[in-house]
Formats: structure tokens, sequence, C-alpha cells
């Protein structure tokens, strides 16, 4: 019996031949398999690499809930970073090029970067998109340079542009009881830094700004609040963050996670200890209670001794609703993740064994070295 090879295309070549239905397999498909299919095929790599598609799948990427939960990067010491996923019970080492680098931000999938090519060399400034392995310096020259600044803030939102901002505040002189500041905005769109026209003040010292609902947002949880509006370029006084009557120690962290701004508060004393979630509005910037957790049976596995050294909060996930989200703290040896759904506290990672480890009762990661990544295909 005479075997002839079929002439009708395969199922693969189809697919493979036509484009709308290519792409609409690849906008569904995670960042970092499309990064493993741009080395396949000459086409694929086009179709990738195209940045009308790169939007595209940021798009319908961001805030997805069906989508794999974001990771962790964590910093030891200044060259020690790991990455930690809520389902992965490890710390998988997390390398840059640069030897010494310091992650002052992360934004809906890219980073800011402080980077040495030693300890106490030279800092330079990137924005980098460690799954494509792209980067940009912020300071091409010395021209552009700036000598002293309070802060670099990274503004992302691929739903309201494929382009990143980052804004520099310059302190232009100490006054009587205040520092006046000038902003400076680096678009990527023009690659260029343009000074906006005026001045503003900052009472006390500048905290950590976090990029939500178009602004950067510094909340001081004792102190003046404010946030600056990318859209008007203008400096707005917020209301303070929400307070926990304690007679322990009170920790406040405040975190952005999946397009949800949120105040954590952990009240820790000796007899009840418990952790408050507090989440702003959007409109009005009024601070609610969403969710509250008892901390009791973290204190009861280790004695009782959960006092505000040896816990930390290193980050929130947030769900579609409040009961899918989930919490990352730290007690030393261990990495444990708290569940809303089940109000449950499981040991994710616990370390005591590795090389890294450091033996005591004391923490070796915090929330200011905690920042929550999403892989993404995001221009630099």
């Amino acid at each position: 019996m005479n075997c002839k090879r079929s002439s009708s295309p395969t199922l693969a070549a189809v697919v493979a031949g036509n484009h709308d239905l290519l792409m609409e397999i690849f906008l569904n498909l995670p960042a970092k398999s499309l990064i493993r299919f741009q080395t396949s095929n000459k086409h694929w790599n086009s179709l990738i690499s195209n940045p009308s598609f790169r939007h595209l799948h940021s798009l319908r990427h961001r805030h997805d809930t069906s989508n794999p939960q974001p990771s962790f990067l964590l910093r030891a010491t200044t060259s020690q970073l790991f990455s930690c996923h809520p389902t992965v019970k490890k710390l998988i080492p997390f390398l840059f090029s640069f030897p010494c680098v310091k992650i002052l931000q992360s934004c809906n999938g890219l980073l800011l970067l402080e980077c040495r090519n030693c300890p106490h060399g030279r800092k330079n400034y990137y924005v980098c998109n460690p799954t494509t392995m792209q980067s940009k310096n912020l300071f091409d020259s010395d021209e552009q340079r700036v000598r002293s600044f309070s802060g670099l803030f990274l503004a992302f939102d691929p739903s309201k542009s494929p382009h990143y901002k980052v804004i520099c505040l310059t302190p232009t002189g100490p006054g009587r009881h205040e520092y006046e500041h000038r902003v400076a905005i680096y678009d990527s769109e023009t690659h260029t830094w343009k000074q906006c026209g005026k001045s503003y003040i900052n009472y006390g010292q500048l905290c950590n700004g976090i990029y939500w609902n178009n602004g950067t947002y510094f909340i001081r949880p004792r102190g003046s609040s404010f946030f600056f509006c990318l859209r008007d370029q203008i400096m707005q006084w917020l209301g303070k963050p929400p307070r926990i009557r304690s007679k322990g120690a009170i920790r406040n962290y405040v975190i952005e996670s999946k397009g949800h701004l949120h105040c954590i508060v952990l009240a820790l004393h000796p007899n009840n200890n418990c952790l408050f979630v507090f989440e702003m509005e959007s409109d009005d910037h009024i601070w609610f209670e969403k969710y509250r957790a008892d901390l009791n049976p973290i204190s009861a596995a280790f004695a009782g001794k959960i006092n505000g050294k040896n816990i930390s909060l290193l980050g929130m996930i947030r769900g579609g609703g409040v009961e899918d989200s989930v919490l990352l703290l730290h007690v030393p040896g261990k990495i444990m993740v708290y569940r809303f759904c089940d109000e449950v506290f499981d040991v994710l990672v616990d370390f005591r064994q590795e090389y890294y480890y450091q033996e005591g009762d004391r923490l070796q990661f915090w929330l200011k070295v905690a920042h929550q990544f999403v892989h993404t295909l995001a221009p630099v």
C-alpha cells in the first residue's frame, strides 16, 4: 500500500502563518515564555519585539487575577538579592549585571536602581526591566547629572501610557523650618528631563514614594503626608494615615498592590497581637478599614516572644477580593504566608539551614528592601 504525505498544511503551519491568530495566542502567554520564544523564530521575534504588541501584552496582564501571583525581591545585604514567590518554598538568588545594586522602587514590572561598580564607587541610576534584560541610564551625561537630590521616584502604569516617568526632587536650600524642592520629570517617550515651573515645600524628611492613582504618594504614619499629581504637576497634602491605639509596639507599612493602596498596621502586645489592613479610596483619599487579622498564632509558636524587633511585614498581594489576598511576614529564619480566606499562617520558607542564614533572634529582611515584582515586556 502506498502512503503519500498529505499536501494540506499542518495545524502548526496554519497557526504560524496566521498573524492575527498568532498574536492572540501570544497575548495570553506569560512574558517569560515570550522571551524564550523570541530566539526560536525570526517572525516571532519581530512580533514580540514590536512596541505595540508589548504595550497590548502589558495592558492585558496588568491586575489580571487569573495570572500568576507576583514575586518579591528581597535584599539581605548589598550583594545578596533573592526572589520569593508565595507558592515556592525557597528563596532563589536574583542577579543583576552590576555588582552593587540597590532597588529604589518597583513599579508594574520596572525597577528603579541605584548601581555601583564597587561598594564606594560612583552612583548611577537606571530604569531596568529584568524580564527583558533592558535598562536605561537616567543620566547619560555629566550635564544631565544632578549633584544632589532628595529622591528619585518611578511612575509607570501601562493602562494609562506605554511610557514611564521618573520624578526627581532637588532641594534648593533650607528655610527657617522647611526645605524647598524643585521638581524635574524624565519622560521615556522623549528621553528628556523637564523642569517643573514651580517649587514645592517639604516638611521634614522625604519618605519613600509610592506610585498609585496617577501620582506619587509620600505617606508618613506620624507626620505630614502628601502626593505629587503627575497630570497637574502639583503637590497636594493628604490626611494622616489611620492610627491604632496599643500598649505595645506599633508598626506601620504602606503598600501598593494591583491598583490598591493599603496602610497595614501591626499592633503588637504580649497578650494581643493584631494586624489591621486599611485601604485608601481613590476619589477622596480617605482611609477605611478593610480587614484585620489575629497574629497570636505566630506569637504562640514563638512562646509569646513576638515583638516589634522580631517580626516584619514583607508585603501584601491583593487578590480579586480581600479574602483572596495574602500577606508575607518574616520572623527569624522563616518567611510566613497568611491567607485571609482561611485565616491560617503557614511557613513558606524555612532558611535556617541555608548559607545566608544569620543565627540569633534577628531579622534579615524588611519591607523597605522587599519589592513586589511582576514580569512584563514593557520597554525602557
